[in-house]
């Protein structure tokens, strides 16, 4: 099975929507400009919703790594490009 972006994208706000619900009081939201396809999949970078409305550094993750969503739709989680997939 094969999925497309729009199913792509939709797993991806799903995991950033419990990561968001299992911290404390950040929200988080994919940075859309900054999404790149690959042939096994799409990466989904994010950031807090906090810095992209401030751009100040202290509101801003720092080391955390895009959500990749696999394009057999197998897999959604954090993963750095040129990583391969643990399932």
């Amino acid at each position: 099975m094969s999925i497309d972006f729009a199913v792509a994208k939709r797993m991806a706000l799903t995991y950033l929507e419990q990561l968001s619900n299992a911290s404390d009081d950040v929200t988080y939201a994919l940075m859309e400009s900054h999404i790149r396809e690959e042939p096994d999949g799409w990466y989904f970078p994010y950031q807090s919703e906090k810095y992209l409305l401030t751009r100040q550094f202290g509101d801003s993750l720092v080391g955390n790594w895009p959500i990749f969503v696999s394009r057999t739709g197998d897999f959604a989680g954090p993963r750095r490009p040129g990583m391969s997939v643990q399932i």
